[in-house]
């Protein structure tokens, strides 16, 4: 059948209506007046999500307020080029949206921080806050808490110097064997106040001339006594065969006969040493006394002592040599 063209002058008004069956691709976008198509002509759900729309067409005046959500929004979509300068707010941000993911490394920087916003609640990563994060003298004693430092410290060398020693702090106790020198005495640091143990000073640390100053006696200088010097007297009770007298104790002896003996040779003789020995009889009386070779008195001849209870008889000698002792024997004393 052959199409026969009609128009408009010969549809009456209405005649095409709602019920009238139109072909396909009768209708086109050439015969639908501009602005003809208004919300009134698109029926509910007309525009779905496989309508095509052209770009530019959505815009913020056309999208409700709080109709686009996380998951409408594809990751990598929203960047800083696309939010405007203070559009992001707290009350905007859902807790927990922002993670470590989601912030590039430098966005967060010291002007994009609030006062105070970092505070001692705050929760550091491990190892976050070291020595180049920190201000140099921001840490002072209010910041450091009691017993913090120890002597596990590590402290820089020369950081603990005279000044910061409390007076009075280094004791024995503090100070290691051996670590105090002469390097480390100051001139005049040991002085007359000074205490020191006993035995301390001896022949070694005395300066021989501040004691010749003093009236000091030394075997090698002649010395006049201003007053009495006393020897001291070694008393021997004899009561064997032999007795010998030890030079190195002293130089007068006191020999109490209980028995008859033989005066042997001396121990540590030393040639000049002289002295006296006091022969004493006891309550008994009648001892007798013999003497070795050493012992040499006048003529050759020795002494026959006095044998009354309680005599006493005195022998003076000089060593003259380590095998001759010269003696003088003056007898009968009341």
């Amino acid at each position: 059948m052959s199409r026969t063209r009609v128009n408009t002058g010969f549809v009456a008004a209405g005649a095409i209506n709602a019920n009238t069956v139109l072909g396909d691709n009768v209708i086109t976008a050439n015969l639908i007046k501009t602005g003809a198509v208004g919300p009134t002509e698109i029926a509910a759900g007309a525009v779905s999500a496989n309508t095509k729309i052209a770009n530019g067409i959505i815009t913020q005046n056309l999208i409700a307020a709080g109709n686009v959500v996380t998951s409408k929004i594809n990751n990598g979509a929203v960047t800083a080029a696309k939010i405007a300068a203070g559009n992001v707010v707290t009350a905007a941000i859902n807790t927990g949206a922002i993670t470590d993911a989601k912030i590039a490394t430098g966005t967060i920087s010291a002007d994009k921080m609030a006062t105070g916003f970092i505070n001692a609640n705050t929760d550091f990563a491990s190892a976050l806050v070291d020595a180049s994060n920190i201000k140099a003298d921001a840490i002072g004693p209010q910041h450091i808490q009691d017993g913090a430092i120890n002597a596990n410290t590590m402290i820089a060398a020369n950081i603990i110097d005279a000044s910061n020693i409390k007076a009075g702090a280094v004791g024995t106790s503090e100070l290691a064997s051996a670590s105090v020198t002469s390097t480390e005495l100051a001139t005049g640091a040991v002085s007359a106040n000074t205490k020191m143990a006993a035995d301390v000073v001896g022949a070694r640390e005395i300066r021989i001339g501040n004691l010749a100053a003093a009236n000091a006696v030394f075997t090698h200088n002649s010395a006049t006594y201003a007053k009495a010097q006393l020897g001291r007297v070694e008393s021997v009770t004899v009561g064997a065969a032999n007795v010998a007298i030890n030079l190195a104790n002293c130089n007068i002896f006191n020999l109490t006969l209980g028995t008859n003996s033989n005066l042997n040779r001396p121990s540590n003789i030393a040639v000049g040493q002289a002295g006296t020995i006091f022969v004493t009889q006891d309550g008994t009386g009648s001892r007798t006394l013999s003497y070795s070779s050493v012992w040499d008195f006048i003529g050759g001849t020795a002494p026959t002592l006095t044998t009354t209870a309680s005599a006493v008889d005195r022998i003076d000698y000089v060593v003259y040599s380590t095998s001759r002792i010269q003696a003088v024997a003056t007898l009968a004393y009341s």
